[in-house]
């Protein structure tokens, strides 16, 4: 949701509702926020971006991040951002209370993305 009325020049917006929202779209750049969801509860895939960074931020509850083939678990402290490098293997999961918010390109999507199940 994004609220024009504040003042001339800014955007706000939240996201209210459970799994992945991109929130804000601008040109090349995209913030999204992520919470807790089925999908986000276990750690069942593996996906790599081939042509972007992804940069994740811990706002509140836990979440751990899922590094590399081996699967390192990375528990992330809040307000620490974490950058995941182009062509890393990664995952998050989170829990219920989780919210974290994610950076990275605009056009991140399936056809720049492989992905592997566990």
């Amino acid at each position: 949701m994004t609220d024009k009325s504040r003042a001339a020049g800014l955007e706000i917006s939240e996201f209210t509702g459970r799994g992945y929202d991109r929130t804000m779209i601008f040109k090349t750049w995209c913030v999204a926020f992520l919470t807790q969801d089925d999908e986000y509860t276990k750690n069942t895939y593996m996906e790599r971006h081939m042509e972007t960074d992804e940069v994740f931020v811990l706002l509140k509850g836990e979440a751990t991040l899922y590094i590399g083939e081996d699967r390192t678990p990375v528990k992330m402290e809040p307000c620490k951002l974490y950058n995941v490098t182009v062509g890393t293997w990664h995952n998050i999961v989170c829990s219920a209370d989780a919210s974290v918010l994610i950076a990275e390109n605009s056009d991140t999507d399936r056809s720049n993305t492989e992905y592997f199940d566990l």
